[in-house]
């Protein structure tokens, strides 16, 4: 299995459970200037993480400090690890999204930006969705802003299986708009968010 890495915008989102994650992925927590420290309740178990946990502490209080700080960590470990699955924790979506589109459609990386832990790794929320069918159904559901054209959900399902083939990504749009989950019209597609769920 490919590395999976968890970067944290703690000025953002301090609402983490280390013990949720799943055993194989590493943390890193960006602290803002007026985060002093980690609570201590949080310290003890990033200790017992050992080398699977870090944090840096940025010490300008500017905006989009910690922003450009995860930015900056995250092309580093890209370019150790350019197979590696990471995931940002921030809800900061003007910030962060373009970046993701970039590196994931441009660029082939695997990256996404969840407002809340239980979205990063399927398995820290419980069960593991078995098959793509059912994980695309799930990431579908997730998303808050849901595609309005055939070519930008076809993106988009290139870019969370990009360990697939065009044509296995193809037999998974196709199977939305069979079952459908998905209807096309002339002005564009339409979802049907209570199959989703």
């Amino acid at each position: 299995m490919d590395e999976r890495i968890l970067l944290v915008d703690y000025e953002n989102i301090q609402a983490v459970d280390l013990e949720a994650l799943p055993s194989d992925v590493k943390v890193r927590f960006v602290l803002g200037g007026k985060q002093a420290s980690l609570p201590s309740t949080l310290s003890v178990r990033a200790h017992s993480m050992g080398e699977r946990f870090a944090y840096v502490q940025v010490l300008s209080v500017e905006h989009n400090a910690c922003d450009f700080c995860i930015a900056y960590y995250l092309g580093a470990y890209l370019q150790l690890n350019p197979k590696a699955e990471c995931v940002i924790l921030s809800k900061d979506k003007k910030g962060f999204d373009p970046l993701v589109k970039h590196l994931t459609v441009e660029k082939g990386f695997k990256v996404r930006r969840v407002n809340a832990q239980k979205e990063a790794f399927a398995e820290s929320s419980g069960s593991k969705p078995k098959t793509s069918f059912e994980r695309l159904k799930a990431l579908l559901k997730e998303d808050k802003v849901l595609p309005k054209k055939r070519k930008a959900l076809e993106r988009k399902v290139k870019s969370w299986f990009q360990e697939l083939s065009a044509d296995e990504r193809n037999v998974l749009v196709e199977r939305l708009f069979r079952e459908g989950f998905v209807s096309e019209s002339e002005t564009g597609i339409t979802f049907e968010r209570s199959r989703l769920r």
